[in-house]
């Protein structure tokens, strides 16, 4: 999906401690700038700007700075991690303290908090710059298992949930499960991805599978590798693709699955269970 820009939109949420802001988009062949803001109001021109992201390229310098009806100073330290034509991702994470921001998944730096955070209405984009990917996310630290989370609007294609955990000493399995309601002994289950390290028949096995009215469908258990070990820290991504879950584990492609409920939005929930702790769980 291609966005115009100028952009201005109102953000899902008020900014807290977790909250992401996840932006993808291509650098024009000739840009000279494009900025990316937190705003108060809509129009960036009448509002103040808790953030303002500013990266020029006829300086070669990524200014980062506040409006507050004056500008604020500016800072500058960094590098300059873009290129004209090329592909990017930002992304904005809300700390207490400041805005982490990361470009292309590498931390580039904190920019503290300058105005309230919890005053920012809107996210407004600028300049020469083309977007094709707005998401929002909650990111959850050390979260209890077993862990039950709702999904904000259901579950769409273009979605991806990120789960980061070290299985326990000793661990027999743990499974991650999109549910279809809040109860997974009592709901359908669109994707059971149950990675068994010793239980039962099944030795360092990730078992797929769905739960429809009830009954469990066909077991899914072809794989090159399993990519678990106790007491190793481990991520793992889903994608939510048109055809199925894709699967990635450490970065690396594990697995797809293929849809066997319909449709997608029919999911509502996220669960995780069995001997693993969780370190970060998010829904982008």
């Amino acid at each position: 999906m291609a966005y115009p820009v100028p952009y201005s939109a109102p953000l899902p949420f008020t900014l807290a401690d977790g909250k992401e802001i996840i932006i993808d988009g291509v650098v024009t062949p000739y840009c000279s700038r494009f900025s990316i803001n937190l705003c108060a109001g809509p129009t960036f021109d009448n509002s103040d700007a808790a953030l303002h992201f500013n990266p020029r390229f006829e300086q070669n310098e990524v200014v980062r700075t506040h409006k507050c009806g004056n500008w604020g100073p500016e800072e500058k330290h960094g590098g300059f991690p873009f290129y004209r034509g090329a592909a990017f991702q930002l992304k904005i994470v809300v700390r207490h303290h400041a805005f982490q921001i990361y470009v292309n998944n590498n931390y580039f730096t904190d920019f503290n908090h300058r105005l309230a955070k919890e005053a920012v209405r809107y996210l407004y984009i600028a300049g020469d710059v083309s977007i094709n990917r707005i998401a929002f996310s909650d990111v959850i630290i050390n979260p209890a298992v077993p862990l039950t989370l709702p999904i904000s609007g259901a579950l769409q294609h273009g979605k991806q949930i990120v789960i980061q955990g070290v299985p326990r000493h000793g661990a027999q399995r743990f499974n991650v499960n999109l549910v279809c309601g809040p109860s997974f002994d009592g709901c359908d289950v669109a994707l059971h991805f149950d990675a068994r390290f010793n239980f039962g028949s099944c030795h360092n096995t990730v078992v797929r599978n769905h739960k429809s009215s009830g009954s469990w469908g066909g077991e899914e258990t072809h794989a090159n590798f399993f990519p678990f070990s106790c007491n190793t820290p481990f991520e793992i991504r889903i994608y939510v693709e048109h055809h199925g879950y894709r699967v990635t584990v450490n970065n690396q492609h594990f697995t797809e699955f293929n849809h066997r409920i319909h449709p997608v939005q029919r999911v509502s929930h996220l669960n995780i269970q069995g001997d693993v702790n969780l370190s970060q769980v998010s829904i982008q």
